[in-house]
């Protein structure tokens, strides 16, 4: 444990002891049944705990239950519920906070459960200091994938591998990930906030009956707000009612036509997309369900899915659509079969980077040690230069009111200096060469009359009378195109936020999210991980109700800045501005070049932003898709490796381009932008402009002499504005290099986020789509945040993000799975 942990730790304590040493009663037994969803937690996000409380009363009691959790500023936020406890019958409650970036599984935290009547907490019932179990603790840089179910399906390919690569990082993969399986239905919980920690749910081999309704609605909150739900079907039976109606809490959101099943399906038949390798150990026999043939006349896909896999010969085997900023993925394949398990299929990289979006390799332990074995001069040795590009500094540049605070401390300087200066022996010097001396305690008394009015009316000019908030917002848009009108959803804009919040006064204020009906959004403290908090001594407490509206509260504030983190989903105010629009007359597609006949976009975008947008990035994903990941071969022999990227041509999941506008040329609001200008070239490629921009000056011997070293400690505009692509993206950055293919360790760079997670955009890189990147400087904050029932003066970076979705070639996806 480290120093900062351990004073984390302490200080929970303390607070543990003060606020339990005097419980009254013990009416009310509380056990801790999961800290975190599948009892596994990463520090500074929003962790879930299920809770067990039986009464011993006489009567029925309507109970307020809270988890006492530091914030930032070191105040003790008691994030709580009400539930009614019946006498000897136990009841799981959930709560929700956000941990501190320093817990651990050693931090104590306390619950406490208080009798409740007429919205007021009365005398105190029962609670317990309750800590996590060591092994649920994930590294704050890790990655989290939930498994509903037993079967694991290899994920764990994703892990770092154990053996002969003995690093921080998987060998191909910037970070580690932790499968979190063995999660039954029931055990899921009641609110989305409780899966944000998961880049997604993966659903094996449980019962979706098992479902109840309120983690259900949690679970399509998940979605909607950019999680991923995969659901692999069985070989037998039909769990999901796939072509029926009201079998799950989930059917508006699944497919309304059933699959075709078809039986005694050769895995030889299935192995270009489950493996790099094109041999077969035993060709079993497998059923599949099969969604659609392309070129052929069978099509069950509807309700907004397209197809993601298809075998060499056309079946679809995976489908997917999008919700809201998420998307579901049906696979056909039982992956949680035992004897694709024993074969060791599927493997990670061939078959999961195509679903969840990802670009790295992952090589199992086994076949590091191969190639360790074959050539020792086949495996890296070094661990490349380390980056974080997700940490508070990333924020802090823009939300910090660090310059102006430096500003006044330069002044009253100067004013003391000066003050001393007039009042002592400058003075005395003017006196003297004027003859009178005899004055000098008059002249010192006059002197330190007029500094103290001059301070105390700088103090009443200067000092901030208003509420003010700083912020770096992200504002997402995913775009319908013109002809889609099939949708009934309102098509919401995403915002995530974070902030400074600053308070003139003493005393509580309101903050809230003026929310759309029934939306859940989060305003919630945050803290940057690379600092310990600086706390008041008068420690205080506000209250967060967890069951009812966890954006609308009362807080502390002591004339200083409060950090929020906020998560909203709704409609952009009209007076704050718009978003970014199709021209009808000039809709977007994907054309022959009249001149080249080369593939180019085409089409026109204004916006209707409140200023003009700067260092805007086009990103244009296409249909053209790399081939499935297959062994290097010698000759007619296969290798149990594979080849280093460089050697296997285009190695992202589908080609695209990237352009860049003019930063001497902002995009201002009603100018058209027309696509035509984007020309497609080899300069233009994804692969080569994701390593030449983000990460070939991070792989250099000098990357930490240059300033751009392992931490944004010099952060600036231009880097900042990087690392906010980078996050962006961060599925799809070159990956580290792992090959050696000589005697010298290739030049690599491995980066680490740890937070906004929640920023990336990968999943996007799986199929056809225009994505758009720019920032709104100096702007106002487009979440309807409220102190105090009112929008307090907001200025600071809006990053925005705009999505359109570009249609598919299907017969892509059986180019691609034929080329093995």
């Amino acid at each position: 444990m480290t120093v900062r942990q351990l004073a984390v730790a302490m200080i929970a304590t303390l607070t543990a002891v003060v606020s339990t040493a005097t419980a009254q009663g013990g009416d009310v037994e509380v056990q801790l049944e999961q800290f975190g969803v599948g009892s596994a937690f990463r520090p500074g996000d929003v962790v879930a705990i299920r809770l067990s409380l039986t009464s011993s009363l006489d009567e029925a009691t309507l109970c307020w239950v809270q988890w006492e959790v530091p914030n930032a500023e070191g105040d003790v936020a008691e994030y709580g519920r009400s539930v009614t406890l019946n006498p000897g019958t136990p009841a799981s409650i959930w709560l929700y906070a956000p941990i501190p970036p320093q817990a651990s599984a050693q931090t104590i935290w306390t619950i406490r459960v208080f009798e409740e009547r007429d919205g007021r907490r009365r005398r105190e019932l029962g609670g317990k200091r309750i800590a996590a179990s060591a092994p649920g603790q994930v590294g704050i840089d890790d990655g989290m994938i939930a498994v509903i179910g037993r079967a694991r399906m290899r994920l764990d390919d994703y892990a770092n591998p154990r053996g002969p690569w003995n690093r921080a990082n998987p060998p191909g993969a910037h970070e580690g990930v932790r499968i979190v399986s063995g999660i039954e239905p029931r055990e899921l919980p009641d609110r989305w906030e409780g899966l944000k920690a998961f880049e997604a749910v993966v659903w094996s081999d449980a019962l979706p009956q098992e479902l109840r309704v309120d983690a259900a609605g949690a679970l399509r909150e998940y979605i909607r707000r950019g999680g991923h739900l995969v659901i692999t079907l069985p070989q037998t039976g039909n769990p999901w009612g796939l072509g029926a109606v009201g079998q799950t809490y989930l059917d508006d959101l699944l497919l309304p036509n059933a699959p075709r099943k078809d039986e005694a399906v050769r895995l030889s038949e299935l192995v270009a997309v489950l493996s790099k390798s094109q041999r077969v150990l035993r060709d079993i026999e497998l059923s599949i369900r099969v969604f659609k043939e392309i070129g052929g006349e069978f099509d069950a896909i509807d309700n907004h899915y397209e197809p993601l896999i298809a075998l060499p010969d056309g079946r679809v085997i995976a489908v997917q659509r999008t919700f809201g900023f998420g998307r579901i993925t049906i696979l056909g394949i039982d992956l949680a079969s035992q004897q694709l398990a024993s074969m060791g299929l599927p493997q990670a990289d061939a078959f999961w980077n195509r679903v969840l979006g990802r670009r790295a390799d992952t090589p199992r332990a086994n076949e590091l040690l191969v190639m360790e074995n074959a050539d020792p001069r086949l495996l890296a040795r070094g661990s490349g230069n380390r980056v974080t590009i997700g940490d508070g500094r990333l924020f802090e540049m823009s939300v910090s009111k660090t310059g102006e605070a430096g500003g006044g401390l330069l002044g009253a300087f100067v004013l003391f200096a000066a003050y001393l200066i007039i009042a002592g022996p400058g003075g005395f010097f003017l006196l003297k060469q004027q003859g009178y001396v005899k004055h000098s305690w008059v002249a010192f008394a006059a002197t330190a009359g007029l500094f103290t009015a001059i301070a105390w009316g700088g103090v009443r000019i200067f000092r901030q009378h208003g509420t003010e908030l700083r912020h770096v917002t992200f504002l997402d848009h995913v775009a319908r195109p013109l002809s889609d009108s099939s949708f009934d959803e309102p098509q919401f804009q995403r915002a995530t936020c974070w902030s400074s919040l600053y308070s003139p006064g003493y005393g509580d204020v309101r903050i809230s999210i003026d929310s759309e009906p029934q939306q859940r959004d989060l305003l919630l403290s945050w803290a940057a991980p690379e600092k310990v908090a600086e706390r008041f001594p008068n420690v205080d407490r506000y209250r967060v109700d967890v069951g009812k509206a966890p954006a609308d509260y009362d807080i502390p504030v002591r004339a200083t800045a409060t950090q929020l983190y906020a998560q909203w989903l709704g409609a952009l105010d009209p007076d704050w501005g718009g978003m970014l629009r199709v021209d009808p007359a000039d809709p977007i597609r994907v054309e022959p070049d009249p001149a080249t006949g080369d593939i180019r976009l085409a089409g026109s975008i204004t916006h209707d932003l409140p200023g003009p947008l700067t260092d805007v990035r086009v990103i244009w994903v296409g249909n053209e898709r790399a081939d499935w990941l297959s062994y290097a071969r010698n000759g007619d022999a296969e290798l149990p490796w594979t080849d280093p990227p460089r050697d296997r041509g285009r190695d992202m999941l589908n080609a695209g381009h990237m352009w860049a506008l003019s930063a001497r040329d902002p995009w201002y609001s009603g100018t058209p932008l027309s696509l035509t200008s984007f020309v497609p070239s080899n300069q233009t490629t994804l692969v080569s402009n994701i390593y030449k921009r983000y990460i070939r000056d991070y792989e250099k011997d000098t990357f930490i002499g240059s300033g751009l070293g392992g931490s944004p400690s010099g952060m600036n505009p231009p880097r900042q504005k990087l690392f906010i692509e980078m996050l962006s993206i961060f599925h799809q950055l070159t990956p580290p290099k792992y090959h050696r293919g000589g005697n010298k360790d290739p030049k690599t760079a491995v980066l680490s986020r740890k937070l906004g997670r929640e920023l990336d955009l990968s999943a996007w890189f799986t199929r056809p789509c225009l994505i758009i990147i720019g920032y709104l400087e100096d702007s106002a904050c487009p979440i309807p945040l409220r102190v105090d029932g009112k929008a307090p003066n907001s200025d600071g970076l809006t990053v925005v993000r705009w999505i359109y979705p570009l249609p598919l070639v299907e017969d892509e996806l059986r180019g691609a799975a034929s080329q093995r």
